[in-house]
């Protein structure tokens, strides 16, 4: 089970409250007093004055049903209902509480770059990206795209978007016709066949990747649910999204999540039940109704402050399992990775080295691939970050326990770019 992850002064600050609104006794309200406060002043003169435990319990479980962020309050009132619960012999009102504990003070925490959940992805999952919505929004870099492609990129009305892909594609079109001396309509034409073709060659490759790895060549769960969630959530556009977090395994991409940050969830999640967009399976997990993936349910999970976390019902309990276990779970080598990036990046994305040698010498078979792997450098995974306020600064890392290949291999190259300078 997860516990709470207070600093010290802060439950100390608690319990002198407690302390001082004790001593205030059990009818004195003083100035200003919240309910959330009367009822813990109530329970602790209960408990400590006159030491009746059905009163104290009857005000801290009215405390705990209060809608407060007075966390030390709520902190103190779980510890107290414990000891409570357990004096009166009363099991599953124990067990209730203790199931509650996590939420005291375990909300809106960060691990690293990433949301806190992220701590509990299985480890399997061993390619994780991490984007800063409105750092890369915001970035540099973006504000020299084309500039309907950010709500391209975010929106989930897929009409605006085939709008605003149809706009690109003219403007595409027109500036090849005015470089080849065509009309218009020819270069869109051509495009279009371009893309077509495009398209095909990738279902071919993927297929035929899929044959020779045996291993599923599949979309991950976000890249097909994220825009369910948001729609389910009663919203049209990603765009005031704050974080997303995303994992996959390399092996099998439907072992796959997505932890994102949404102001304002728990209000959003309400509103879905009510209207059927959601279904809720328990107090913190959701099904997205109307929606599937791989042929099964897509859950939506709410375990900390303005964060939700979306998976295959299939993979849900898994997450939930390590969350209610409090131990993290996360792939160490791409936590490593992550942990080293730069603080001031809109984008990262690690992955490990077993994973990285398994995409990169996936089709190679026998001993064609026993020379690759001699020749190249056994990479310890890959990492790539994107400064958010510079437009140049991009930082690529793949520590090697091999130096001397790797500086084989990078010098060249490096001579290469210093010459052409």
């Amino acid at each position: 089970m997860s516990r709470p992850r207070w600093p010290a002064r802060l439950a100390a600050g608690a319990l002198l409250l407690g302390c001082a609104l004790a001593m205030g006794g059990e009818g004195e309200a003083a100035a200003g007093e919240s309910s959330a406060q009367r009822l813990y002043r109530k329970g602790v003169h209960c408990m400590e004055e006159i030491e009746r435990s059905a009163c104290a319990i009857e005000h801290f479980e009215a405390l705990l049903a209060e809608d407060t962020r007075e966390r030390a309050l709520i902190n103190d009132a779980i510890l107290r209902l414990v000891k409570l619960y357990r004096k009166e012999g009363r099991d599953e009102e124990l067990r209730a509480v203790l199931r509650r504990f996590w939420e005291a003070g375990g909300r809106r925490q960060r691990t690293g770059h990433l949301p806190y959940s992220a701590r509990f992805l299985p480890a399997d999952l061993d390619m994780i990206g991490h984007v800063d919505i409105q750092a890369a929004l915001a970035a540099p870099l973006t504000r020299r795209l084309p500039p309907e492609l950010p709500e391209i990129m975010t929106t989930c009305d897929e009409i605006r978007r085939e709008a605003l892909g149809d706009g690109l594609l003219v403007r595409r079109a027109q500036r090849r016709a005015a470089r080849d001396g065509t009309t218009t309509a020819e270069a869109l034409k051509a495009i279009e066949a371009e893309e077509a073709a495009r398209r095909e060659r990738y279902r071919e490759r993927s297929a035929q990747r899929e044959a020779k790895s045996g291993r599923p060549q599949r979309a991950p769960v976000f890249a097909e649910s994220l825009c369910a969630a948001a729609l389910a959530l009663g919203m049209d556009s990603t765009a005031t999204w704050t974080r997303a977090a995303f994992a996959a395994a390399h092996a099998d991409p439907r072992r796959s999540a997505a932890i994102v940050m949404i102001p304002g969830l728990a209000a959003r999640l309400r509103d879905g039940v009510e209207a059927g967009r959601l279904r809720a399976i328990d107090a913190r997990r959701y099904a997205i109704v109307g929606h599937t993936y791989e042929g099964g349910e897509v859950e939506l999970g709410s375990f900390d402050l303005d964060e939700l976390t979306l998976a295959p019902a299939a993979l849900m309990p898994e997450l939930v399992a390590a969350i209610d276990g409090g131990k993290p779970t996360i792939n160490k080598e791409v936590q490593k990775l992550i942990a080293q990036s730069p603080k001031d990046v809109a984008f990262i994305a690690a992955t490990t080295g077993a994973a990285l040698r398994e995409l990169g010498l996936g089709e190679a078979k026998g001993s064609r691939r026993r020379i690759l792997e001699a020749l190249l450098p056994r990479p310890e995974g890959l990492q790539i970050a994107g400064a958010a306020r510079q437009p140049h600064r991009y930082i690529t890392r793949l520590p090697s326990s091999n130096p001397v290949i790797v500086h084989m291999l990078v010098a060249p190259s490096k001579n290469k770019l210093a010459a052409e300078e």
